[in-house]
């Protein structure tokens, strides 16, 4: 099984409120097709002629930029400092003034860009159409409102199946395993896997979960795929979100906090690395130094360096101030899917497609080192036979888990020289998510199936199981 399409593939969910069905004005005698050519392809678009007090947003501009300009101005890639994904961050503009004065057409930047003979705008694609000037020229002249729907709350997920597992973590207390499922995280108690309590965000697929180094709030990376990066803070004592903030255009992976919890660093599959302010989501570094899927973005015991792992088969040291680039750790060896920190010693373990799990130091190499040297490599584990899929350490740093293809086993390792130390077998699907107790005596798993194990690793002994969520009908 390919790993991203394991992690891909969807399972059954219900939602309350799904199938409502919203008109979009379908019997506007003022429809018109405008032809949006790319890469050979025509494709007929509904647009509506200006006409005094009645152009619309949501229905009638918000579509124009979605086609033409949302590639490049979203919140992961904002081109000249331009968002053109809302009203609030159209009405901002970028770098070279506002885009939009309601009501002024000629004051703001943006129609500027997309008008007259040649413009600026799309920079890769063909000119808008004069109807679709026209019609954004209107919107500005009546003010520019912003008519996009309230979303609505819909409520509590429910479940037709046990929902696809990525991500789990305990708390330093040992009080909770945290375990993402479908659009929230559900707490269980720890020893008996009670559910304690249900963190509901606005990210459809929570990817990455990690409580702060003292255990007072949970921050969880991810977000609808191919639609928005969400990363959420929740406060423990109260259940209650601190922040919720859609920092990209896709999934967020891979979260980490500073040693000092101010800082939260995420890879993403928009290739990005970002670092934030824990407190507000400000974005304080963005590094785009990858051409592939960033897994994971941990910082190192200083706090003041980062390492990411890539799918484009690196491993980099990034300076978490001002973002340059340092070293390459690893040699170009395979895709980094699965990645995780020694949480005593700047080692980075990863592993993904090719069999073998690798243990590097994360240091910049000495500038007279010989070219066939890998200086940073420490040792490797033992093979799986179609890649790897989850890395975990225990707290000491002694232990490593490993759950890789084809499914259904999971291996425990000394750290110190690679021995296998446990087999734990019985899962029925691939495993994407591992954690140890903080104590060490427990490793839990979870994946494909949606079943959480515990394990007493060192006996290799299934202690308790549970489907986290409640599943219609049973």
């Amino acid at each position: 099984m390919n790993m991203e399409a394991a992690r891909a593939e969807p399972r059954p969910t219900k939602d309350a409120g799904l199938g409502r069905l919203q008109s979009v004005g379908r019997g506007s005698a003022r429809a018109v097709a405008i032809l949006w050519v790319s890469a050979g392809l025509t494709l007929a678009l509904p647009v509506l002629c200006a006409a005094p007090g009645t152009v619309s947003y949501t229905r009638d501009v918000a579509p124009l930029f979605r086609l033409n300009c949302n590639g490049c101005h979203h919140p992961g890639k904002e081109k000249g400092g331009v968002d053109l994904t809302s009203v609030a961050s159209i009405l901002k503009g970028g770098k070279h003034g506002p885009g939009v004065v309601p009501g002024d057409p000629a004051a703001g930047v943006l129609l500027g860009e997309v008008r007259g003979p040649d413009p600026a705008m799309p920079k890769e694609g063909d000119p808008l159409l004069a109807s679709a000037v026209q019609l954004i020229e209107a919107w500005i002249r009546e003010g520019a409102r912003d008519d996009t729907p309230t979303p609505v709350d819909p409520g509590p997920p429910l479940y037709a199946a046990p929902p696809v597992i990525p991500a789990l973590a305990y708390s330093p207390d040992g009080r909770f395993l945290a375990v993402a499922a479908h659009r929230e995280v559900v707490l269980l108690g720890a020893t008996n896997l009670a559910r304690e309590a249900r963190l509901i965000g606005g990210a459809t697929r929570p990817e990455s979960l990690a409580f702060s180094p003292d255990g007072a709030r949970l921050a969880v990376a991810g977000g609808s795929p191919g639609v928005s990066g969400i990363l959420q803070v929740w406060e423990m004592a109260s259940g209650r979100r601190e922040g919720e903030w859609r920092l990209a255009g896709d999934s967020l992976l891979g979260v980490s906090w500073s040693p000092d919890g101010t800082r939260l660093a995420c890879g993403g599959s928009d290739k990005l690395v970002r670092v934030v302010r824990a407190s507000d989501g400000q974005k304080l570094l963005q590094f785009g130094q990858h051409s592939d899927w960033v897994f994971g973005a941990m910082f190192l015991k200083d706090g003041k360096r980062v390492v990411s792992g890539s799918r484009d088969r690196s491993l980099k040291l990034i300076d978490a101030a001002d973002g340059r680039l340092l070293d390459v750790l690893n040699r170009d060896t395979e895709p980094v899917v699965a990645v995780a920190r020694h949480p005593s010693e700047d080692w980075i373990a990863f592993g993904g497609s090719e069999a073998r799990v690798r243990l590097y130091k994360a240091e910049v190499k000495p500038d007279n080192i010989d070219p066939g040297k890998d200086s940073n490599f420490i040792r490797e584990f033992e093979s799986f036979d179609g890649g790897v899929t989850a890395l975990a350490f225990s707290a000491d740093g002694r232990r490593l888990g490993v759950a890789g293809l084809p499914p259904g086993e999971v291996r425990v390792f000394d750290v110190a020289d690679g021995k296998r130390l446990a087999v734990l077998p019985g899962h029925g699907g691939a495993v994407f998510a591992l954690a140890f107790s903080p104590d060490g005596v427990h490793l839990a798993t979870a994946g494909y199936e949606g079943v959480v194990r515990i394990f007493d690793w060192a006996a290799k002994r299934l202690v308790t199981n549970a489907v986290p969520v409640e599943v219609q009908g049973k």
